[in-house]
């Protein structure tokens, strides 16, 4: 099952901006940051796959990363340019809201899996602090699958927190 492809939103972890200082209108601060992404849960048709079944191309989309910078939550076109290069495709942010202590966004991605006719919608909701995030992230279209007939719906649920471990 080719599902990389399709769930590369998951992977839309905050890429941390990379302009030295920080950015006083945005929450979280600049500093070494650590980064967990994990793959929540993967339904095919309404059921959940089991863990031992997810591809391990999605299994792998589970990962640490540490960098320094600042995730830039605040900046609409920063979260969307993040959510394109992660996902190999073409998203649009078509709501997106910021306040001091959460932002929530939702939009469509074209072209994320173009063989499998895979266009999802997708959710944002992140928690923030200046010293941590909590991101929940969830893609849901149909595609069609290898060697299934017809299509079928895909919803991909991830989580990634990110922790401030102090400067850099």
């Amino acid at each position: 099952m080719q599902l990389v492809r399709y769930s590369g939103v998951i992977a839309a972890a905050a890429l941390l901006g990379s302009c030295a200082g920080d950015n006083p209108d945005n929450v979280p601060l600049y500093g070494d940051w650590e980064m967990i992404t994990t793959l929540g849960s993967l339904y095919i048709d309404g059921r959940l796959v089991p863990p031992e079944m997810v591809p391990p191309e999605l299994k792998a989309l589970s990962a640490s990363e540490k960098r320094c910078g600042e995730p830039m939550f605040i900046n609409r076109e920063w979260q969307q340019e993040d959510i394109n290069r992660r996902v190999r495709g073409d998203c649009t942010i078509e709501q997106y809201d910021v306040t001091p202590t959460r932002v929530t966004g939702s939009g469509i991605c074209a072209n994320v899996a173009p063989e499998a006719g895979f266009n999802p919608r997708f959710t944002v909701d992140i928690t923030q602090s200046a010293e941590q995030y909590r991101m929940k992230l969830e893609m849901k279209g149909d595609a069609t699958l290898p060697g299934q007939p017809g299509r079928h719906v895909i919803r991909v649920l991830a989580t990634q927190e990110g922790v401030r471990l102090g400067e850099c």
